[in-house]
């Protein structure tokens, strides 16, 4: 008599896989805890505020702190629609595969396509932020070219370590994620402690800035400026589903990675800013400052903290970095399987000693390097990448809304919205279309003309006087059509739907 054989996790994961039309290629070595980490370290709460912190609080003011629970609920909602997706499609290239699977391949294709732009240049504007924390500890003269030295060092550095495989990068992504939350619970406990200088009212204070002219009626075109540091920072947790092929029972484990990314990460955040806020001494000073978070820190603490404290968020942009060229790798090889680019049979073949798409990393490189050639001006590069990752997120809840409308999910998944699954949905969809609109408005810090942004196209007939990010979104939409025109569009697509699977769901408001 036979003994029955129980199939081991790696053997269940490898099948699920299959049914959705893939192979094992990658290697599938990563723990919920590793796999949250890549998306912690992409969100980067210490990135993201080191960079445009100045922005938040020389146009908004202390009060500007709202900004960040009003975007990380709008986010949180963002994320809980792609937890749900993750759970039925863990698979490399996160939105590009989920919404071409509950819609269409052209919605797919577009969607990856302007996500991908967004993530390359995202690659950009964070790498460009690393010379701003390491010259002040080195003494390195900040200018232009020690700049785009230090970002393309740093570029070459998170390939060589992607290429690597998997394991390094989540060994990396692990120290990294713990070094990042140490470092900024430590900082924000000890402001609060012994560098507390304002009253808790100086949260509501704009000081000043709803008289700014030219950003809309009272206060609220002020703060939907001051929110863009809060909106480039609270994205890229889909990337949790992204290394969903690399993931130990991805089903389950990316959307508790998902969804814990984002809340650590609100929850992180608000603390840290708290604390530094309440930490001014001078709040014209600080709101006037090139530099208003070291200020801040060396008020309080004295400079060796403030150097400490840019060698921290220093791990944390390059830990960041290593991430975010994760993710663009993985689209790329996602993509490219589906012959869904051009070159596709180089980006998507896979080193069998590494188990990663070199060819693909090294492309991720060269396009996310190439934009620092040709201009330096982060606060631009960094609105046009978020403004193209909100109009990503928007359309993939755009077309799930859709699906939702005609019945999805037919099948079970261990993580579901339940019946909260259209409200939650609707609420993305509202929240991703207002900021569409703010990321839309022609501001010169965070929106301007191309003439603006780049002198020597200013004469350019027509294009000339127009805002960049809409003209990104036409640029990428004409040549994202063109191309499926004329190679895509007849071109059948890899994988299928995912087949019914059993067990018990875990829910949110039940079935």
């Amino acid at each position: 008599m036979s003994v029955p054989t129980t199939q081991s996790q790696a053997e269940i994961d490898a099948e699920h896989l299959r049914s959705l039309g893939y192979s094992q290629e990658l290697q599938r070595t990563l723990g919920v805890f590793s796999n949250f980490a890549v998306a912690f370290s992409y969100i980067s709460v210490s990135t993201g505020t080191f960079a445009l912190f100045a922005l938040g609080i020389s146009t908004g003011g202390p009060a500007f702190f709202w900004s960040w629970p009003i975007v990380a609920i709008g986010q949180l909602l963002v994320a809980l629609n792609f937890a749900q997706l993750a759970s039925h499609y863990p698979v490399a290239g996160s939105i590009y595969q989920w919404s071409r699977r509950v819609a269409s391949p052209a919605s797919g294709w577009f969607i990856g396509w302007f996500y991908l732009g967004a993530t390359l240049l995202t690659i950009t504007a964070v790498a460009f932020t690393l010379p701003l924390t390491l010259s002040p500890i080195f003494g390195w003269a900040l200018t232009a070219g020690n700049e785009v030295k230090i970002a393309l060092a740093a570029i070459i550095l998170t390939t060589l370590l992607n290429i690597a495989g998997v394991r390094i990068l989540s060994i990396i992504n692990n120290i990294g994620v713990a070094a990042e939350i140490v470092g900024m619970f430590v900082f924000a406990l000890v402001l609060l402690i012994v560098g507390h200088h304002q009253s808790l009212g100086v949260l509501v204070n704009p000081a000043g800035t709803q008289h700014t002219p030219g950003e809309g009626a009272g206060y609220l075109g002020t703060f939907l400026l001051a929110m863009f540091m809060s909106l480039f920072v609270i994205y890229g947790f889909d990337t949790a589903g992204s290394l969903g092929e690399e993931t130990i029972n991805p089903r389950r484990s990316a959307p508790r990675a998902l969804l814990s990314a984002v809340l650590l990460s609100l929850f992180v955040g608000a603390l840290f800013l708290l604390a530094a806020i309440l930490a001014i001494k001078n709040i014209p000073g600080i709101m006037s400052s090139a530099t208003p978070l070291p200020d801040i820190i060396k008020g309080a603490l004295g400079s060796g903290w403030g150097n400490i404290y840019l060698a921290v968020v220093s791990i944390a942009i390059f830990v960041c970095l290593l991430s975010i060229q994760a993710a663009a790798i993985r689209l790329v090889f996602s993509m490219s399987r589906d012959r869904r680019l051009p070159l596709s049979g180089l980006w998507a073949s896979v080193n069998p000693l590494v188990g990663t798409p070199i060819a693909a990393a090294i492309v991720t490189a060269v396009i996310g390097a190439l934009p620092l050639i040709i201009s330096q001006q982060i606060g631009v590069i960094a609105s046009g990448a978020t403004g193209l990752i909100y109009l990503a997120y928007t359309a993939t809840n755009l077309v799930l809304l859709r699906a939702r409308q005609n019945g999805w999910p037919r099948d079970e998944a261990p993580f579901t919205l339940g019946r909260w699954g259209m409200l939650i949905n609707v609420l993305a969809v509202l929240w991703g279309l207002s900021m569409l609109v703010n990321f839309a408005w022609p501001r010169p810090l965070t929106n301007p003309a191309l003439s603006s942004a780049f002198t020597s196209l200013g004469k350019v007939p027509i294009l000339g006087g127009a805002p960049m990010f809409e003209l990104s979104i036409a640029i990428l939409l004409i040549l994202g059509g063109i191309y499926w025109l004329a190679v895509q569009r007849h071109r059948s697509t890899a994988g299928a739907p995912a087949i019914p699977e059993t067990g018990d769901p875990m829910t949110i408001g039940g079935p």
